[in-house]
């Protein structure tokens, strides 16, 4: 038995709940459109933003949506996702992510990066936004230095955008007087909530139809059940759903029953 073998069966292309759904496959529910439209602001005010939510929710694939509607000949997107480092390392990174060779030095680092910076946007006319996933493992002093690199021509140009995204205890240290700087900076605020019942059905039928399903392959009771044990996780929600269908699959069912859900669930 293999995944061939089960999509096969279900007379499914693909499976419906991979993370390697292609960015232009993503179901855009219609709170994924709402976040997306205050992201796409902030790029267009070239401001400081934060995306908060809980763990699965789908804060990377807002990101991932984001950073494929920017203009190529207008913007470039940055992304960085390994945050739990020192602050001279977080400048190697950078320095690496910009094209430019890194040295030992944090000032060395820091001047070259804003030289680049002001020179993507003066001859080459391309802003950069940095998007830095997983920012709430950023230590207070790259927290700090983050604003200082978004100051230019004494804080009178907006050169770079930058995208703090992360968990939801990531605000609370805003409210810390080393960050009243960054606080004050930030124009734009996303929280990405947990699926509505209605969005979490939504999106399983949807992934199930964009995979091949010309019939429903879960009953309404099944899809209840899947929302309401995932809490409406969006990560929660396709590994119980990918279970779900391996048990309907064993059980050589037509349709993946709420038993078939409960026995993922109570595992």
């Amino acid at each position: 038995m293999n995944s061939k073998e089960m999509l096969s069966y279900f007379g499914l292309t693909a499976l419906p709940f991979s993370k390697e759904i292609p960015t232009e496959q993503l179901h855009l529910l219609p709170s994924v459109e709402k976040h997306l439209a205050a992201a796409q602001l902030l790029v267009d005010t070239h401001g400081i933003g934060v995306i908060l939510g809980k763990s699965g929710t789908g804060k990377s694939c807002l990101l991932r949506l984001l950073a494929s509607r920017l203009p190529p000949g207008l913007y470039k997107p940055l992304y960085l996702c390994h945050t739990s480092v020192g602050i001279v390392e977080f400048y190697t990174h950078l320095s690496c992510l910009f094209g430019l060779s890194p040295c030992y030095r944090r000032a060395s680092m820091f001047r070259d990066l804003k030289e680049h910076i002001l020179s993507m946007n003066s001859s080459r006319h391309v802003h950069p936004v940095l998007l830095i996933d997983e920012a709430h493992m950023l230590n207070n002093e790259i927290l700090a230095e983050i604003r200082l690199l978004t100051n230019f021509h004494i804080d009178s140009l907006n050169a770079l955008t930058v995208v703090l995204c992360g968990a939801e205890n990531l605000s609370l240290r805003f409210g810390l007087s080393a960050l009243e700087a960054l606080a004050n900076s930030i124009t734009i605020t996303i929280t990405v909530e947990s699926l509505s019942h209605e969005e979490s059905i939504s999106y399983i039928e949807n992934r199930l139809a964009s995979c091949g399903a010309r019939t429903p392959l879960f009953t309404k009771n099944a899809l209840t059940l899947v929302h309401q044990a995932s809490a409406g996780i969006l990560r929660t929600i396709g590994t119980i759903a990918n279970a779900a269908l391996l048990k309907a699959f064993i059980a050589k069912s037509q349709q993946v029953e709420a038993e078939h859900v409960q026995a993922v669930i109570q595992r």
